[in-house]
């Protein structure tokens, strides 16, 4: 009898202290909903940029309401435009900053 291995579903990691921050409660839903979104791009094994394109998002939200919560999360220094995209530019790529730009898990800084 061989056993089966249970993988755990795909899932975004959120600090507890993230949750509890004051700039973090000033931010709307629109903004915490795609930093979330944003985080679940994340590729911990290339430390890489993460890209999120417009098209993406549809069903979730607006594109007018994206673009105010993107506009939100950079002046809050939440995440910070690496790369401009646009119609004929690809898709813009984005980078974590401030305090909560890295995660630990396992002794891992991801």
């Amino acid at each position: 009898m061989s056993r089966k291995k249970h993988k755990a579903p795909p899932f975004v990691m959120v600090r507890r202290d993230l949750l509890k921050d004051p700039e973090w409660r000033k931010l709307s839903s629109s903004a915490k909903v795609l930093y979330i979104y944003l985080r679940a791009k994340f590729n911990h094994k290339t430390l890489s940029e993460v890209t999120l394109a417009y098209s993406e998002m549809k069903g979730v939200m607006s594109s007018k309401t994206m673009s105010r919560a993107f506009k939100e999360l950079m002046d809050g220094k939440w995440i910070e435009k690496v790369k401009y995209g646009g119609l004929f530019g690809g898709v813009s790529s984005y980078k974590f900053t401030g305090q909560y730009k890295d995660f630990c898990y396992m002794g891992f800084k991801v």
